[in-house]
């Protein structure tokens, strides 16, 4: 079966969007299946530096709350998904958003 690859794509981010929010817990497990949506979103255009970025942030560290450095570890995962997610052709809309959330729910 082959999966279009705007569909794959949506698959990936959905991956990523969810590291990024169990990320406020604490690190995030490095996982097969986020290296995988990673690496894809690499082949399709995502730049390395910003894949490096968000993987740093969200698995080596692990500050959590109200302060700066936590505030900064957010700020960095929130700049890499948004440039990771432009690149490979995807506007962030809040309907995009909303989209991703329920089908992470389902």
């Amino acid at each position: 079966m082959r999966v279009a690859r705007d569909r794959a794509i949506f698959h990936a981010l959905c991956v990523v969007d969810e590291a990024q929010e169990r990320a406020r817990t604490g690190a995030v497990p490095p996982t097969a299946g986020l290296r995988l949506a990673l690496a894809f979103l690499h082949l399709c255009g995502a730049e390395r530096s910003w894949i490096e970025q968000f993987w740093k942030a969200a698995v080596g560290r692990s500050e959590t709350g109200q302060g700066a450095t936590a505030f900064g570890r957010s700020q960095e995962m929130t700049a890499a998904v948004n440039a990771i997610t432009r690149a490979v052709g995807v506007e962030r809309s809040s309907a995009f958003l909303d989209a991703l959330r329920d089908a992470r729910r389902s």
